[in-house]
């Protein structure tokens, strides 16, 4: 008896340690997103109906960042399976109890290559926009303040924002609306830039 409960402990201490040496090691640096709005993409196509419709106008997140990986997982010629991005965004409006409007999204991004600039894009329709503000057209200038977190495992890796601290977290006076950020995937945009993004985990 005293022999198994000594190999469980052997266990207990060995299985901690274990997962230890397989976690990544990762560094992520992140730069302030860019906000832009951008009109719907036209394309053209044969044998389907011509329909008369006004490009509207998105609003594009576009958030450059590059992880470091130990070399005991790859190193600079190393790739991370996945990363958790969570967005939020004050704009410059308020809901009807004066509470700040607040856009919240959150993705998980695949296959991210070590020590190379990337870019992680997220889109909010001009639907939402127009819901959200209360008028059309977006501009950046409608972001009146930002915050990232970036997620590896479970945990917090990295994280900035407009204004030291996470800002988000103090809900009394804001509006939070999560989900309303859609993957580039998602949207018009799906065919455009190539490799320039990194890939979202399909849900």
């Amino acid at each position: 008896m005293k022999s198994s409960l000594l190999a469980l402990s052997i266990v207990a201490i060995a299985m901690p340690s274990l997962q230890a040496q397989t976690k990544p090691t990762v560094k992520v640096d992140i730069k302030a997103p860019k906000f832009d709005s951008i009109p719907t993409p036209q394309f053209q196509a044969g044998n389907v109906p011509d329909k008369n419709w006004r490009p509207k106008t998105w609003m594009q997140i576009d958030m450059e960042f590059d992880i470091k990986l130990a070399a005991t997982v790859g190193g600079r010629n190393g790739s991370l399976a996945s990363i958790t991005v969570n967005y939020y965004l004050a704009m410059s409006s308020q809901d009807k109890d004066g509470k700040r409007q607040v856009l919240k999204g959150s993705f998980d991004y695949v296959d991210i290559p070590a020590s190379e600039k990337c870019h992680a894009l997220a889109f909010v329709s001009p639907a939402t926009l127009r819901r959200i503000l209360e008028k059309d057209n977006f501009i950046p200038g409608d972001v009146t303040g930002w915050g990232v977190e970036v997620i590896v495992d479970g945990q917090r890796v990295a994280g900035d924002g407009s204004i030291k601290g996470p800002w988000w977290e103090k809900t009394d006076g804001l509006s939070i609306n999560d989900g309303v950020m859609l993957a580039k995937k998602d949207t018009p945009f799906a065919i455009l830039w190539g490799d320039y993004d990194v890939g979202v985990k399909n849900k």
